[in-house]
């Protein structure tokens, strides 16, 4: 693909989020002086109720509030057909919901859980599990100074604005917290990480076939000749439990990289629902579920304390659910809705949303930012990041988020390559072109053994599977094949002037480039950017390679509300609001700017950790 081509397909991707990104930016007299265009003559105040229409609320001073922050008409007593009584009110039922809701449960809390959809949601296979047992089981242990690094760089991630004990949390908790959330778990299947392939006596490839959450397909991992008995005989298997990312590259030193990225993650394959629905089932029996309910508004007493939620079915009908001890937003992040994704992430209203595929009962997309209005109707302070998290990561390129040769879309080199994948996802947006060309050549299998044990690093090229550790294998990192290389490879050329025409890009200035960093390897040191001298790798033995990274879609928005280290949502002064408490993806106060890579995993792991949390402490009045 030209750079022609690619820059066409970036606006072909344009839709109502450019809209929304343009009239969302605009407040006062601004706002106001789109309200003339192509009409008669507007008053201020006509002006200024036309676009509070579309916008939500402006102030006497002309600074505008969205809508979907302006609190509604409280609901008429006489309209609330139904009340309900339980010591806890769990809202939403997808991962952190359900661990919540088990976690009260197991307090001895009666417990209600409203979910707009008609069954629980989950999703997704990878959850940081930082000393879980399956990794103590296989040697991975991090000792207290580990522990202390890994806390310390997400601190350092999020510029040390986000709550250090609830950072902390996290880091100590996850590993027995998932450990409790795999206890309801009947039956797994514990891979050997370092068992390769060739050794394995599980059927690899009919499990391949079934682990659709990751990278396989992409790379290549599908076997066509197997059977529908053997893929069925797989599934009854699962779960597969993977120590991800082990075997780590016998010459990494995570305390030398400019990114650190910590081997912290069990893979649940095919998903983790194959985990997650026993404890779902756990909570449907001993709970008072209610699906295709809308939660619409938390109600309060004269204390101000949190006391429950007036809920809706499909039909409008209000009800009541009174929360003895505490109300739990579970509700999921924004991604779904445009008009939120603009107002608190700009740079994410370019990207298009893969979001998760789950639907309420009405049909409509979910992860639309229920809870953010719900807490801050109620009182409760946005996350104060100057721009919300979200998940943006990106693949890379054929070889991954490796550090080799990145050029834009006018042929020139820009950075040091040595960064991670959520660095690759956000600087795609700041290049010329929009692009990012990842370029390598023929001696590639040699120049991967000094490579990052990183998010989409492979450090090991081999020419089969059967020489794959498990680790490496279900969803292909550390380790690939040269075939999958290839495949993945979107050019392929015997000369640099054929590659950059290729890819579309100035040949005269593509191919100094290649010069001047060949030149800089072999005078030992990097003078432009500054990259270690043994991830430059040059670029001389034909075919040359070259594969686009483009603006990634964003997955979902991370954090919502401002929350302390015990899970309470604060109120404008930062302080407990009684009675509401966060989970999951509502958790704010974590991350600042990026989601990181230093721990793959982190929002599924927070959703265990942050929603048995919640459970605990609301069941508890802590």
């Amino acid at each position: 693909m030209g750079i022609e081509e690619t820059e066409a397909q970036a606006r072909g991707a344009l839709d109502r989020r450019s809209f929304l990104k343009g009239a969302a930016a605009l407040s006062g007299a601004a706002a106001l002086s789109l309200g003339l265009a192509g009409c008669g003559p507007k008053t201020a105040e006509e002006a200024k109720a036309s676009a509070a229409d579309a916008m939500g609320t402006f102030s006497e001073e002309g600074v505008a509030t969205p809508s979907f922050l302006v609190p509604p008409e409280p609901v008429d007593e006489a309209d609330i057909v139904e009340e309900v009584e339980a010591d806890v009110v769990v809202v939403g039922m997808g991962l952190a919901g359900i661990c919540a809701a088990r976690a009260a449960l197991e307090e001895g809390a009666s417990v209600v859980c409203l979910e707009k959809g008609t069954e629980y949601h989950l999703h997704s296979h990878q959850i940081t599990a930082i000393n879980s047992a399956i990794a103590k089981e296989q040697g991975v242990e991090f000792t207290d100074e580990e522990l202390e690094c890994v806390l310390n760089r997400m601190m350092a991630d999020g510029r040390d604005r986000c709550n250090y004990n609830l950072v902390k949390h996290m880091v100590y908790h996850c590993g027995e917290d998932f450990d409790w959330y795999l206890e309801k778990c009947p039956d797994y299947t514990v891979v050997r990480a370092e068992e390769t392939a060739g050794e394995t006596k599980l059927d690899y490839e009919a499990i391949l076939n079934i682990c659709t959450d990751g990278l396989a397909a992409r790379a290549g991992r599908h076997f066509d000749d197997v059977t529908p008995e053997r893929e069925e005989a797989a599934k009854a298997g699962a779960p597969y439990l993977n120590l991800f990312n082990h075997p780590v590259n016998p010459a990494w030193d995570v305390t030398d990289e400019r990114y650190p990225m910590f081997a912290s993650v069990i893979a649940v394959e095919p998903n983790h629902s194959y985990v997650g629905k026993h404890s779902a089932a756990y909570v449907e029996e001993h709970a008072d579920v209610r699906y295709a309910v809308w939660a619409k508004q938390l109600e309060k007493d004269d204390a101000g304390r949190v006391t429950g939620v007036l809920f809706a079915d499909e039909d409008g009908t209000y009800r009541r659910a009174k929360a003895g001890k505490g109300v739990i937003l579970a509700t999921g992040n924004f991604s779904s809705n445009p008009a939120m994704v603009d107002y608190y992430c700009r740079s994410a209203a370019e990207l298009e949303p893969t979001g998760w595929p789950e639907v309420d009962a009405k049909g409509d997309v979910t992860n639309t930012g229920d809870g953010i209005s719900l807490a801050a109707w109620a009182g409760a302070a946005i996350d104060r990041s100057e721009t919300m998290t979200y998940v943006c990561d990106s693949y890379g390129g054929a070889m991954g988020c490796n550090p080799f040769l990145l050029v834009d879309g006018l042929g020139a080199r820009f950075m040091n390559e040595d960064v991670t994948g959520e660095v690759f996802g956000a600087k795609s947006l700041r290049v010329a072109g929009k692009v990012m060309w990842q370029i390598f050549d023929d001696s590639f299998p040699d120049q991967v053994a000094n490579m990052p044990v990183g998010h989409r690093c492979y450090w090991r090229i081999t020419e089969g599977y059967d020489d794959i550790p498990l680790g490496h294998l279900f969803d292909p990192i550390g380790t690939m094949t040269r075939a999958e290389v290839e495949k993945m490879s979107q050019f392929k050329a015997d000369t640099l002037e054929e590659l950059a025409e290729q890819m579309g890009v100035p040949a005269d200035a593509f191919v100094a480039t290649i010069e001047r960093y060949n030149e800089l390897y072999d005078l030992g040191r990097d003078e432009d950017f500054g990259k270690r001298h043994d991830r430059m790798a040059p670029v001389r033995t034909p075919p040359f390679y070259a594969t686009a990274i483009t603006p990634p879609k964003f997955r979902n928005t991370v954090g919502g509300v401002m929350s302390d280290e015990h899970v309470h949502a604060l109120d404008e002064n930062n302080l407990p609001i009684a009675g509401l408490y966060l989970a999951g993806s509502m958790v704010g106060n974590r991350f600042h700017g990026c989601y990181p890579n230093t721990n793959m995993g982190q929002n599924h792991a927070g959703c265990i950790v942050y929603g048995r949390l919640a459970g605990q402490n609301a069941a508890r009045g802590v």
